[in-house]
């Protein structure tokens, strides 16, 4: 594949692109409590859940020495979420992928999907990932089908690994490799 993407360009999808989390943004953000399907999309469950806010999940994510991003809207500037590249290993050029969306409006699998191929363009054509994998919720339709969209492979079942809400839910994973991404 040809990459004709140049400098800053590989951070920007149809509708979204990528940011840096600063302070300015963060303090931007609306200090009104999120609802708890959406924090649910950043909890990874090692803690109780917890009442959060958009401007409190990006300080807890913005030091994390991971590659964090601001998922902002091209047309208006606005941050509607945040994406993410974890647990890099730079010696398997792989990570683990986290994708939310705080603006419950823009939540769609069209958006979801175009995070997706703009972070994927950051992690093949800029970090030179080789494999992206992500865990998710039998729950998370929007994402599932968004994963689907983008060419992700399902790579299996994790039976009732999840409790949330009084219920067992299966945690799904999938991966994607280089050289089956397309954009």
């Amino acid at each position: 594949m040809v990459n004709n993407v140049k400098g800053n360009e590989v951070l920007y999808g149809k509708k979204i692109f990528l940011d840096a989390i600063s302070n300015d943004l963060i303090m931007s953000m609306s200090n009104d409590m999120l609802p708890v399907e959406v924090i649910e999309q950043f909890h990874d469950g090692t803690a109780p859940l917890r009442p959060m806010t958009a401007s409190e999940i990006m300080q807890s994510i913005k030091n994390t020495g991971e590659l964090v991003f601001a998922v902002r809207l091209i047309d208006n500037d606005r941050c509607v979420g945040v994406a993410s590249l974890h647990s890099v290993s730079w010696k398997s050029r792989y990570s683990e992928l986290t994708v939310g969306v705080f603006d419950e409006t823009n939540y769609s699998v069209e958006l979801v999907k175009d995070v997706i191929q703009t972070i994927l363009q950051f992690a093949y054509w800029e970090a030179n990932l080789n494999r992206v994998g992500i865990n998710v919720s039998e729950d998370q339709v929007i994402l599932v089908d968004a994963l689907e969209q983008v060419g992700f492979v399902f790579e299996g079942r994790l039976r009732q690994h999840i409790f949330r809400n009084g219920n067992y839910l299966d945690q799904l994973t999938y991966s994607i490799l280089q050289r089956e991404w397309s954009v």
